[in-house]
């Protein structure tokens, strides 16, 4: 098999951003997907810290080639702190030990917006599972950005938010949304506010990566504006669902998650609604009006055609028209 500057290597290639994204590759470009996880996509099944992986990529050819790295702990939810550690940094740190640096053109890293907040997090194994992953994610990123540096490979980190698209996944919390949200009357206001991310343009400003269009740095990847929970569900619905005002909604949202935590200890109940989740819920994440250092946060969304209520409102009259 040969490799020029348009073939390109995935890692995480069975994952949600990759049952996507591969495809559209694939239509310009020869695309390898790496994952411990079988699937369509899946070129070479193993571990990305495994000596087969190394050894396979080497084995394409001596030309350089784009590396996509979707390679991370599937939940943000559920695992330990270890777990979160040993994949999203540890694996990583033994993928890029095994890597030949002279051969990798273009490095893309597929972070998360978690990181910001990750930044600030010192990593113990006593960390909750939500601190957990955002520490790794940013610990991982710092792995790879100083590799890159050392290597002299051109780098782009890009920062997701809750990622959604067309077809509802019911492994993720959008998804979720989407599915039961037409079936809803009314809802608690919430009216903290939330960033989002479509795929489909998400995508898209990736292959615009590879192209080159996008040159090398940090980009925050969320649509415009950001929207309210209950605006978000309010639209998703398609119907004219309620509002209504809960007094001290928050307050009696942790009492419930503090006595399901405590049930779930006993085996009796989990509902996967933990004081920290509670606290995420009521938490602002809407980015797009924060100014991070080095990370550019209008590129994403000025190159997109649709603004977020529209995209929203053109997915439930699909739904509706069976499209």
């Amino acid at each position: 098999m040969l490799i020029d500057n348009g073939t390109i290597i995935v890692t995480g290639s069975s994952g949600y951003v990759a049952s996507d994204l591969i495809p559209r590759l694939k239509r310009n470009h020869e695309v390898f997907g790496v994952d411990v996880y079988p699937s369509e996509h899946t070129s070479i099944l193993a571990d990305i810290n495994s000596r087969n992986v190394s050894e396979s990529i080497d084995n394409l050819s001596h030309n350089k080639f784009t590396l996509i790295n979707l390679a991370s702990t599937r939940l943000d939810f559920g695992v330990t702190a270890d777990d979160y550690f040993r994949t999203n940094v540890g694996c990583h740190e033994a993928f890029l030990k095994s890597l030949s640096g002279n051969k990798i053109r273009k490095f893309i890293h597929i972070s998360s917006v978690a990181a910001f907040d990750g930044k600030n997090i010192s990593y113990s194994e006593e960390l909750n599972c939500d601190d957990a992953y955002r520490a790794t994610k940013y610990m991982q990123e710092e792995l790879i950005q100083n590799w890159c540096n050392r290597q002299g490979i051109e780098l782009v980190i890009v920062y997701p938010s809750a990622i959604f698209s067309d077809d509802p996944r019911s492994d993720t919390n959008i998804g979720k949304l989407q599915s039961v949200s037409k079936f809803i009357p009314f809802i608690p206001e919430i009216e903290v506010i939330k960033s989002l991310t479509y795929l489909p343009f998400f995508s898209q400003f990736i292959i615009d990566s590879v192209s080159d269009e996008i040159p090398a740095g940090k980009y925050l990847t969320i649509e415009k504006p950001s929207l309210t929970v209950s605006k978000i569900a309010q639209i998703m619905s398609g119907h004219s669902i309620k509002l209504v005002r809960v007094p001290f909604f928050s307050v009696i949202l942790k009492i419930i998650a503090n006595c399901l935590h405590v049930l779930g200890f006993f085996g009796k109940i989990d509902l996967n609604l933990t004081p920290n989740r509670v606290t995420k819920l009521f938490s602002d994440t809407s980015y797009s009006n924060v100014k991070f250092e080095n990370i550019d946060t209008e590129i994403y969304a000025s190159r997109n055609c649709e603004k977020l209520p529209e995209i929203l409102v053109r997915l439930i009259k699909g739904k509706k028209n069976g499209q």
